[in-house]
């Protein structure tokens, strides 16, 4: 009996041991795979590679945003590379060198890494890159094993943008517009500058301020960028555009009068009224006076197609493209959905809405002669290396008006500043020219306007000749100061005063005293721009066959540097310019002329200069001009190729 339950005990232990063994195959053998599979899964773990975010530069590669050290949500550690040991999450900080400058431009980035505001929002495809991975092993403790790579990807950082905006003239335009809000108690400002040849954007300032860094500013709405998603009725500033349509058609002549009704004028069944009562005055007096009435009667010479027509030409109405989150398209109603007083408001900025963006630009082509350039603040993507990935060149959109058209418009502005709703910010260094714009506010919820409160501005550019920039100031409800010619047109003066105080802009460089002044207002030249020696240089090579004078005959030609004139239309008007050097050839020029040096110029600079050489002009690169072809001082002839390298640190 004993035998047989040894026996039965020793047949049961041989089959459990025969199952162990079978278990043992099974899983060492038949499963073996899918256990290395599963063991892998729980000591292997896939970790991302944080590329790194691009940084964004101005124009001179002045570093705007720039990225923080790496701060992993557990405290653990970031190599140098970015290999991330010890953690699956991280935060990349974003920094601003220099703080609140250009804030709502720029933007914010979030804790994911991800762009929430402005352009780290609107660019974060370009800036964040692309994540790379590796796969790291680790035990039961959770620590890691160094040195162990398995499968991995690197990451792609992402690129740098270099932007239009100059942060040199950004900073001069936000301490500006700082204290002309301030001193009107104005509840916002808004003020922008481009460079109307290219559609740069070189500056774009709101206040109150708004710092990145700290994700704050004086208001709970700093963080908005108004000078694109600001709706507002331009008021007078829109005078220009009508102006434009005016003269282009053929309708009027800026010495056509016209009667301003002594201050009120009724149509369709309402009075328009101006501040200031008026008789019979030229069409340069009632822009250069801001005219309600007088305006709103040119304007029925147009057809409202045609008005309609022009009004869209100039881009209103319509988002401008210039890649900035949030921007707005203004209102313009379509001819059918007209009143009977529509096209007579319209006509002195009532019943459109419009942006700040739109309105500046607009500006830019009366400035530029009359070609609608695509607003550009991104110039160009770089890596980290400084070679340009892409670049992204000047467009221009459409031409909108002739040149001719465009000088008449430029000296009708010209009068608003010599004596005009904005003399009081006359220059006796440079001429300027402008618009100014008081417009009262409309309730949102009631839709009309309230008593009071306005939003004032000034368009402005400088020099009348040939507009370095052109700038747009923009004040919402100021309380002391209502007016665009008492806000808004001297923060414009003051940014211009500060800028001709700096040697390293064009517009300094331009500037000249006046000369004693003249019997006689002189003309506005065409496209003037030359200094006297550039002009001798340029126009044949030798000071000889060019000679200097003051006669009004002499500022005729194209290319005459006439900074200081007083326009035509303002003969028997308090003249405060007279003509600076204006050249005259006595002879003509020779065919072989003499190649300027072009060296660090601007390419726009460096076309100008050329402009009348006549030469087969290519260009390559980005930035200023670091080589030329033919060679400083070469004799060159009209037809004669030219080629200009442009590059970044030139």
């Amino acid at each position: 009996m004993a035998n047989k339950r040894i026996l039965t005990l020793g047949f049961l232990l041989a089959i459990a041991w025969l199952g162990m063994l079978a278990r043992v195959a099974w899983v060492q053998v038949v499963k073996s795979g899918y256990y290395q599979e599963m063991a892998s899964s729980q000591s292997i773990r896939r970790n991302v590679v944080a590329p790194k975010r691009g940084e964004i530069l101005d124009r001179d590669l002045q570093k705007l945003v720039v990225n923080a050290d790496i701060e992993l949500e557990s405290g653990a550690f970031a190599d140098a590379k970015g290999n991330v040991t010890g953690a699956r999450m991280r935060r990349l900080s974003r920094v601003c060198p220099q703080g609140f400058l250009a804030g709502q431009v720029l933007g914010t980035v979030g804790k994911d890494g991800y762009g929430q505001l402005g352009l780290e929002y609107f660019l974060d495809k370009e800036l964040r890159g692309t994540d790379g991975w590796k796969y790291l092993r680790h035990d039961v403790k959770n620590h890691y094993y160094p040195g162990f790579e398995e499968r991995q990807k690197e990451a792609v950082n992402g690129a740098n943008v270099v932007l239009t905006l100059d942060s040199k003239l950004q900073e001069i335009v936000e301490h500006a517009l700082e204290r002309g809000v301030q001193k009107s108690g104005a509840k916002q400002g808004v003020a922008i500058i481009v460079d109307p040849y290219t559609g740069d954007i070189l500056s774009m300032a709101n206040y109150p301020f708004y710092n990145p860094n700290t994700r704050d500013g004086e208001d709970k709405d700093a963080w908005k960028n108004e000078a694109v998603v600001k709706v507002y009725e331009p008021g007078s500033t829109f005078k220009i555009i009508t102006s434009t349509a005016l003269l282009e058609e053929k309708l009027i002549k800026p010495t056509d009068t016209l009667d301003g009704e002594n201050g009120q004028y009724k149509i369709s069944g309402q009075i328009i009224r101006d501040t200031h009562a008026r008789g019979r005055i030229s069409f340069t007096d009632a822009l250069a006076y801001s005219s309600n009435i007088c305006f709103a009667k040119a304007s029925t010479r147009l057809k409202p197609e045609t008005f309609y027509k022009y009004i869209r030409s100039f881009g209103f109405g319509m988002k401008s493209g210039v890649g900035l989150p949030a921007e707005e398209s203004g209102v313009l109603k379509a001819v059918g959905e007209w009143s009977g007083r529509t096209q007579a408001t319209i006509a002195f900025g009532h019943e459109i809405s419009t942006t700040p963006l739109q309105v500046v630009m607009a500006a830019a082509a009366i400035a530029n002669g009359g070609m609608l350039m695509k607003p550009r603040i991104v110039k160009a993507f770089a890596d980290n290396e400084g070679r340009v990935i892409q670049e992204l060149p000047p467009r221009s959109v459409r031409r909108v008006m002739s040149e001719a058209t465009a000088d008449q418009v430029k000296v009708m502005m010209a009068a608003v500043v010599q004596y005009g709703t904005a003399s009081d910010i006359k220059s006796d260094r440079i001429a300027l020219a402008g618009k100014t714009g008081t417009a009262e506010k409309i309730d949102a919820g009631t839709g009309k306007y309230v008593h009071g409160l306005f939003n004032s501005s000034f368009l402005g550019m400088a020099p009348v000749d040939r507009p370095e920039f052109v700038c747009l100031v923009l004040l919402d409800e100021p309380s002391m100061l209502k007016y665009g010619g008492q806000s808004a047109a001297p923060i414009f003066r003051e940014i211009v005063d500060r800028v001709l105080a700096n040697p390293d802009y064009p517009l300094a460089r331009r500037a000249m005293k006046p000369l004693e002044v003249a019997a006689e207002p002189m003309a506005v030249p065409d496209a003037p721009g030359f200094t006297l020696a550039d002009a001798k240089q340029t126009m044949s090579g030798s000071a000889s066959n060019v000679h200097a004078t003051h006669s009004a005959a002499s500022a005729k030609g194209r290319g005459a540097r006439n900074a200081g004139n007083a326009p035509p239309a303002l003969a028997g008007k308090p003249a405060a310019y007279a003509a600076s050097d204006s050249m005259v050839p006595t002879q003509s020029a020779p065919d072989a002329r003499i190649m300027p040096d072009l060296n660090n110029y601007t390419l726009r600079d460096a076309l100008f200069r050329l402009k009348n050489l006549g030469l087969d002009v290519e260009y390559t690169g980005t930035g200023r001009i670091i080589r030329q072809e033919p060679a400083v001082g070469t004799p060159v002839k009209p037809g004669r190729k030219c080629t200009l390298t442009l590059g970044w640190m030139g």
